[in-house]
């Protein structure tokens, strides 16, 4: 993997200062060992030593200077050191993958949080405002092996951008994560070129609604409440028989959901007390939203009637 001079590693100079006053070929060989040692502990791949060292021999960096080196004055040979050892440093990296924050994962999707991030709601890294459910019964496409399906169970996630679809941390102008020290689990295992520690979390637990407000009782009884009446499942399965059977019943089954997932969230934020920035936490994604994965949309005309209208027939319902 090859990597630019950003990378930069502080080597024991008093070691290496008698390379730029000797000028021997034997002291040169040595200082390149030597230095290659160093940054190799630094890295903390020590054990990749032998791998370096024959990737340096093949370097023309390297190739040029073992030539030329008693013939150079101080000054050149100074600034070939440190052309050098910035090569070193390439090959050292290249030896270890490592995340090189280029965004690609901040790109495909924010993470999902897990029972050991709660710290960093509770130390106020992240707040619920910031971060959203998909609720068990919920259409998506698994990030795994890339298929779509129903999610088996809840997630939360951090919220993405609207449009661009990316974590809501990720600042492309930095090309960096602005909570990056302070990262959940997900992105602290996710290594793009060794998938298999992601897939592993993937089957631990995951952190729930119930994980951050188990002390709110009048607030899950409302969470059980929407769960059952506003089942995500239930537009599954009133899709299927729509395609199924053209059944128009079935939008008016749809337009109730809707009405419902829309009442309670109205209760939530005036009854209860809770932002409106909450509720895609608290009670997960509009259902208005989730149809839409279903070739399905609402609509309101210009009399503020609402109209329930499923592409796949080009139908559509009224809610009156």
């Amino acid at each position: 993997m090859k990597q630019n001079s950003k990378h930069s590693i502080q080597l024991d100079a008093d070691k290496l200062r008698e390379l730029f006053h000797s000028g021997k070929r034997k002291e040169f060989l040595a200082g390149v060992r030597l230095a290659l040692r160093q940054i190799l502990a630094k890295l903390h791949v020590e054990s990749h030593y032998e791998q370096a060292i024959t990737l340096t021999k093949q370097d023309p960096c390297y190739r040029e200077l073992i030539n030329t080196w008693e013939e150079l004055k101080p000054v050149v040979r100074s600034q070939k050191w440190q052309e050098l050892t910035e090569r070193l440093v390439q090959i050292a990296y290249g030896t270890r993958p490592y995340c090189l924050r280029c965004g690609e994962c901040c790109h495909r999707g924010s993470p999902s949080l897990h029972p050991e991030d709660i710290e960093l709601l509770s130390r106020g890294v992240l707040s619920t405002r910031q971060i959203y459910t998909i609720r068990r019964g919920e259409p998506v496409k698994f990030n795994i092996d890339g298929r779509f399906g129903l999610l088996p169970g809840e997630l939360i996630k951090i919220k993405q951008h609207q449009k661009k679809h990316h974590c809501i941390f990720y600042e492309k102008n930095k090309r960096g994560c602005t909570i990056y020290d302070h990262r959940p689990l997900q992105c602290r295992v996710q290594a793009c070129w060794a998938p298999e520690g992601l897939e592993k979390l993937w089957q631990q637990a995951k952190l729930t609604r119930r994980h951050l407000i188990k002390e709110d009782q009048n607030l899950l009884e409302m969470l059980d409440v929407h769960d059952e009446r506003c089942d995500p499942r239930k537009l599954d399965a009133a899709y299927t028989r729509l395609h199924d059977t053209g059944d128009l019943a079935v939008l008016d089954e749809v337009l109730d959901l809707l009405r419902q997932d829309t009442a309670i969230r109205a209760f939530v934020t005036k009854k209860l007390n809770r932002e409106d920035e909450e509720l895609d936490f608290l009670l997960g994604r509009p259902l208005v939203e989730i149809i839409r994965a279903y070739g399905m949309k609402v609509e309101k005309d210009e009399n503020g009637v609402y109209h329930l209208i499923s592409d796949s027939l080009n139908k559509k319902l009224d809610d009156s």
